[in-house]
């Protein structure tokens, strides 16, 4: 027998063998991609259930120069950001021009506060946005009326965790571009 006869069908089989755990190794990998991806989901337009615990921030809220901009978010469309892409909610409660949250409701949204009117990026009507004074002090920002307020429970520029949220006695809403809260 020659020796070469005797190797063929061991390196063979090896070969088999790790062609088959290298698929089996790729087919795991896929399937543990897929589990792990975040699907898109529609926008939450509809008042959602009360987060608990309720998220809250011990900060006060910066004043100073504020921009407005729009900024396209997928599943949510185009909505309205400050300058730095944090998404910005209406409080269904609160009367054009008139803040209602305030104390414990403003540790968890809080109120977009500027020394002057707003700067207006892409896709805003600067005439639209503005400011209007507070009770316990500064000036909030209004776009098209609605005061503006940024959710605690955003850790990133990218979060709108707050779009439909029913807390403090109403809905929250981020606003489309044309300036009217997402229902």
């Amino acid at each position: 027998m020659h020796p070469l006869s005797v190797w063929i069908p061991i390196v063979s089989v090896a070969a088999l063998t790790g062609c088959s755990a290298f698929a089996n190794q790729s087919a795991g990998e896929a399937a543990s991609t897929e589990a792990t991806r975040t699907p898109v989901t529609n926008p939450r337009t509809e008042a959602t259930a009360t987060p608990n615990p309720i998220p809250v921030s011990d900060q006060i809220p910066p004043i100073g120069d504020v921009s407005l901009e729009t900024d396209d978010r997928g599943d949510l469309g185009s909505i309205l950001v400050d300058g730095s892409g944090r998404a910005v909610y209406a409080f269904t409660t609160d009367p054009l021009n008139e803040p209602t949250c305030y104390d414990v409701c403003a540790d968890t949204w809080l109120p977009v506060l500027a020394k002057g009117n707003p700067a207006g990026g892409v896709g805003i009507d600067v005439a639209s946005a503005g400011i209007t004074p507070r009770r316990d002090g500064g000036n909030q920002v209004t776009y098209k009326g609605h005061p503006l307020y940024h959710f605690a429970g955003d850790k990133d520029d990218k979060d709108a965790g707050g779009q439909g949220l029913d807390l403090f006695g109403g809905e929250w809403h981020v606003l489309t571009k044309d300036g009217q809260p997402l229902a």
